[in-house]
């Protein structure tokens, strides 16, 4: 009698960052296969309420792309907003710079980030569309650009550590933007200016 080939354990688009993922009863997902669920002082917390992994377990690479690539940019957006307001690049004509949502809306007004966006669309398209598709494929780690590579830890547990510690990061940092645009809005924009600063509280929505 012919014997069909066995099932495999998961979807290929799984194998990018999941490989080891199973399903250890339906609907529930292995969460130590990857990197982000350890809390700092030992142990884990795993945060998935919506429980998005066990039911979508063919997604979790895509989920974690999300993650890491929104976590990069707040990361960067949050030194754009801190930086500035307290150093200067020397020369004249970067005293006068704005930052918040003023900056956003004079870029807009003068035209300039229509050509940001007209770059970030084409690296997108030329770079990050296919790392997603080679991700899902399972040829690629979620989030992995090959940049900086000689300083990637050879040791898969210092690995693990440096890629959760950029998670955490990634996570505190989406939560500071949306926390400094909105006291941007409340101070109109001066977020760091005000007897707030001085007496160590914070202005409350």
């Amino acid at each position: 009698a012919f014997v069909g080939p066995a099932p495999r354990a998961a979807p290929a688009a799984l194998r990018a960052e999941a490989a080891e993922v199973a399903e250890t009863a339906e609907g529930t997902f292995d969460y130590s296969s990857i990197a982000g669920g350890e809390a700092g002082m030992g142990g884990r917390y795993d945060f998935d309420p919506m429980n998005f992994a066990g039911r979508y377990p063919g997604m979790v690479p895509w989920f974690r792309e999300a993650e890491l690539k929104h976590g990069r940019m707040c990361m960067l957006a949050t030194i754009g907003m801190v930086v500035p307001a307290f150093v200067r690049v020397p020369g004249e004509q970067f005293q006068g710079s704005y930052i918040g949502w003023e900056a956003h809306d004079r870029l807009v007004a003068s035209g300039a980030l229509g050509q940001i966006l007209l770059f970030v669309g084409l690296f997108e398209t030329l770079a990050g569309i296919p790392a997603v598709v080679a991700t899902m494929n399972g040829e690629r780690e979620a989030g992995d650009f090959d940049f900086g590579g000689t300083f990637k830890p050879t040791d898969p547990a210092e690995l693990r550590r440096k890629q959760t510690a950029e998670l955490k990061n990634g996570r505190l940092a989406m939560l500071a933007i949306m926390g400094l645009l909105a006291q941007d809005v409340v101070s109109q924009g001066a977020p760091f200016d005000g007897p707030q600063f001085e007496t160590g509280t914070f202005t409350a929505l």
